[in-house]
């Protein structure tokens, strides 16, 4: 009698943990560098290892890719269901037909500025003409953003300026320091790295491309249509990571860190390396919050924003014309991501060990 009791017991767990496994939902979801840095600990290292998409069901397999591009590419030809990437390439792809949409909106505010040392004798965007401007690489993101600012002081940003690659960096950081480049053209945490090598900055935007749209979840379409709740449990996941983030970044830091060694700084005393990367993570933590924003929600856009990023890539010759832009975001999970106990994330990232 025991040990048929003993067979039925193990019988049931096994089918215990069978059904637990057959109920995970299984997405692949890729990040845009090979390994993250920790300004990505939102959406990669914390929402993996809290456990937060593992306790609403969701088997979610985090690959690392090459860019925004490469990343949206594999997307549209469904080896991927989800990526957090630039919105360009997803406009640029669903004018072509492909069958991808966004879903939820990470950074609130852009992410690109000029920029240049804070004792330069430049005070204004207009005393940059004839100047060099060092960027990531020719083709970095930054640059269309770079040529919009000055092209709105009137400028030829292809004849008025020259651009310097300078790579990232201790080397980007020399190039400023010895006056290689007047100006720099990079992202909040590409700066926030430069400053930690003891550079400083004022800096230069303008109204048509602080407001424009950054980082967003981008998903496979017909992934989305068929897996509703996969797809809200996903984006609330990063939701609620970003949250745990901005309340205890140093907790973000240690967990990105285990999650990818790699991204650790080394040959530096361990505090130092922890003061860097919290400097380097909340240059964009900050753009995360939802506080003051228009639509005070995670994860929300709206239509004028939308409209005015599309209205900056034709100006850019990104993209050739205008759709109606509906066609590149829906907002109907918003609400339910939104559904979650916003304090109880808060106490856990307080009492985080």
């Amino acid at each position: 009698m025991t040990r048929w009791l003993s067979l039925v017991l193990t019988l049931a767990f096994v089918v215990t943990a069978v059904s637990s496994t057959e109920a995970q939902t299984k997405v692949t979801y890729l990040l845009t560098a090979p390994v993250p840095d920790v300004a990505q600990a939102s959406h990669s290292s914390v929402p993996l290892a809290l456990g937060y998409w593992k306790e609403a069901g969701l088997d979610v397999d985090v690959q690392p890719t090459s860019g925004s591009t490469a990343a949206v590419q594999l997307v549209i030809a469904g080896t991927a269901h989800f990526t957090m990437a630039t919105v360009e390439p997803l406009i640029i792809g669903r004018q072509k037909g492909a069958k991808i949409m966004s879903v939820y909106n990470h950074t609130r505010e852009g992410i690109y500025t000029i920029a240049v040392p804070a004792d330069s004798p430049i005070t204004s965007v207009k005393q940059l003409k004839g100047k060099s401007i060092g960027v990531l690489s020719l083709g970095s993101g930054a640059v269309p953003f770079a040529k919009a600012i000055l092209r709105a002081e009137g400028f030829d940003p292809e004849k008025d300026v020259n651009w310097v690659p300078i790579g990232q960096g201790a080397q980007a950081v020399h190039a400023v320091k010895n006056g290689r480049v007047d100006a720099l053209s990079y992202w909040d945490w590409g700066y926030a790295a430069m400053e930690n090598g003891g550079a400083r900055f004022r800096h230069f935007t303008s109204d048509l491309t602080k407001n424009l749209l950054a980082l967003a979840i981008i998903g496979n379409e017909d992934f989305i249509n068929a897996n509703p709740d996969a797809t809200t449990k996903f984006a609330q996941g990063i939701a609620k990571a970003t949250l745990f983030t901005i309340s205890n970044p140093e907790a973000a830091v240690r967990i990105h860190w285990a999650q990818y060694p790699a991204s650790k700084p080394s040959g530096m005393p361990e505090e130092r390396a922890l003061a860097e990367a919290i400097h380097v993570l909340k240059a964009r933590a900050e753009k995360y919050r939802v506080e003051g924003r228009t639509v005070p929600k995670w994860g929300a856009y709206t239509k004028e924003e939308w409209e005015r990023t599309q209205d900056f890539l034709v100006d850019s010759g990104m993209i050739a014309r205008r759709i109606d832009v509906a066609q590149y975001y829906t907002e109907r999970f918003i609400p339910r991501i939104n559904d979650f106990d916003a304090a109880r994330v808060r106490e856990q990232a307080k009492n985080y060990k």
